[in-house]
């Protein structure tokens, strides 16, 4: 079930829980769906940030690759980029097999 289900399920679910005898079994479901509702806001959150970081990364290895083919020294690329100088080594060695 994705976010717009689950939030068309609950407003059917309210009209229909008016009657008192289904007024129990409505508490519960409709606890359920809004746990369902809150898991999938979560996991949704947890994919932009995962997203926001590999972006954060790509870019920061795209800079150092650009500073790698400017000749600027490891260190000084370490000092600006915050990569270990393993993570340099890793960029040079993937652009000479390019």
């Amino acid at each position: 079930m994705n976010y717009e289900e689950v939030k068309t399920a609950l407003r059917e679910w309210e009209k229909l829980s008016v009657n008192r005898e289904n007024r129990a079994e409505y508490e519960w479901r409709l606890k359920e769906m809004r746990d369902q509702l809150n898991g999938l806001k979560g996991a949704r959150k947890e994919g932009i940030d995962e997203g926001i970081k590999l972006g954060m990364e790509k870019g920061i290895h795209k800079v150092a690759n650009k500073m790698i083919k400017q000749g600027i020294d490891d260190k000084r690329i370490s000092e600006l980029t915050d990569l270990s100088t393993e993570e340099i080594f890793e960029l040079k060695k993937r652009n000479v097999t390019l």
